[in-house]
Order: C-alpha cells, then structure tokens, then sequence
C-alpha cells in the first residue's frame, strides 16, 4: 500500500517497482527514486542536505533510549490512537520508535524524517519487529510525498507542527495527533544542569482549537547509561557547560519526570 505516494519533483503519482519508485511526471518526463538496501527512499526533493535532520550521535542515543522503553507509555498511548485506522503517516518520525508502535495497530504506516541514519534505523527497526505495513522516507514534514487527502492520521511526536501540509494529506474527518513536552517534562534532568529551571511553554505551533488535550505525566528512577543516553539525545548536550555535565555525569542515577501534552485535531469534513 504505497499509492498515496507523490513525486516531489512534479506531483505526480509515485508508482512501487522492485528498486525503486518511478513516476511518468509531466509532458512525459520520467522521475525515478531508488529503493535503499535497507527499503527506504529519499523523496525529500530539491535543496536537501545529507547532514539534515538530527545529527547521528543524537540520534543514535534517542534509539538507546527509546528501545530500553522509557517512553513506552507514551507509545502505548499513540498505537491506542492508531487502532483500526487504514493509513498513517508519522511526519518527523525519528528513528521508527512511535511508528512501529503505531503500525502494530494500523493498515499502512509512512514515516518521513529529514535524518537519512533515522530513517535508516526505522526501517531496520520495523523489519526486526517482522512488519510488512510500513514505508520509511527522507522528506520534509514541510513538504510531505503524499496526495491530498490520503491518509487517516499525521502523528507528529517532538516535531515541528506544519499545519497547512498536515490538514493537506489529512481525509476530510481525519486526525492529527500531536505530542509535546509537558510542563514539568525533564524538570529534575534541567535541575542539574542549570541554576535556573523553567517549566517548558506550550506549542506556538499548534492549531488553534483542539478537540482535546490531555497531559501524561510518570517518573522513572534512571541508571547511569539511561540518563546519559537521555541528555545526549535532548537539546541539553549541546547548550550545557561543561561543569554542568560534569555534576550530571558524577550521578549513578536520577529519579525523572516525564509529562506529554497530547492533541488531537481533526481535519474538517
């Protein structure tokens, strides 16, 4: 199930070959992507970048994390969401963690990233979990490969919100799924790292007027490697001084706060 697939070049329709997606493009003009040997494709499209997207040492520690399952109520929560609907599509998806989730519980999964090593990770990810469902693609959250109206939900988990290409791809009816940091998401890890704490702000980029909103908040004692994986994969590492990391690396554990705000927005009928 790949035909809600478009070429980023034209806009045309994407048709699935054995190696690659190839679409007849506009006055007879050929596109054609190729398939990687681990399944995914680069639809991303004129002015990208391979060093786009998050940076492989970030991304390799938020895999760490995420599959020793800190987060896995979280993830629990959005495969709940998922249940029973046809196609899905995780814009921002990272490393696949949330979207195999996801695709355990729905028809058809695409997940689209900036980060070719994400992409890459998922992919493995969903084929070590023996899924079949599922599509993993290099492309912009701002400029998403898929037609008008061609899926049942855009999850966007800890990724920019674009509103406009979200409710775009969206069925009249469909949803969009949002998760952010919570207020107190971290509280404890910001404590050690800064003189000053400040309680994470909502969104300014969600869309006006949610159906709902609901907060998931639990805590976790972490073990050394877990934290470090932790900071190593927020933005933290890299705005941190290094006396700061110092006293983060000293502790043999830290009890944490993990709050998620969750929206969801439907696309009008």
């Amino acid at each position: 199930m790949t035909g809600a697939l478009i070429c980023p070049v034209c806009g045309e329709p994407l048709s699935a070959g054995e190696r690659a997606f190839v679409c007849t493009g506009r006055r007879g003009k050929v596109h054609s992507f190729d398939r990687g040997a681990d399944g995914t494709v680069n639809l991303a499209g004129g002015g990208y970048r391979p060093a786009s997207g998050d940076p492989p040492d970030m991304v390799a520690a938020r895999s760490a994390f995420l599959r020793a399952g800190w987060y896995a109520p979280l993830a629990e929560r959005l495969a709940e969401a998922a249940e029973g609907l046809g196609a899905v599509a995780d814009a921002g998806c990272g490393e696949g963690f949330y979207s195999v989730a996801a695709a355990k519980r729905c028809g058809f999964l695409y997940g689209f990233d900036l980060s070719k090593k994400a992409v890459s990770r998922a992919a493995k990810l969903a084929r070590a979990e023996g899924l079949s469902n599922t599509l993993f693609s290099v492309a912009s959250v701002f400029s998403l490969p898929l037609a008008d109206r061609s899926v049942d939900a855009v999850f966007s988990v800890f990724a920019p919100v674009a509103e406009k290409e979200f409710f775009r791809v969206l069925r009249p009816g469909g949803t969009l799924f949002v998760a952010a940091a919570g207020a107190e998401h971290l509280c404890e890890l910001k404590a050690v790292l800064y003189d000053t704490v400040r309680k994470n702000e909502p969104r300014a980029d969600l869309p006006a007027d949610p159906l709902s909103r609901e907060t998931l908040t639990f805590s976790r004692t972490l073990p050394r490697d877990a934290l470090l994986a932790l900071y190593r994969m927020t933005p933290y590492c890299r705005r941190s001084s290094p006396e700061s990391e110092a006293r983060l690396l000293a502790l043999p554990e830290l009890s944490v706060t993990f709050s998620f705000d969750l929206y969801r927005c439907e696309a009008k009928k």
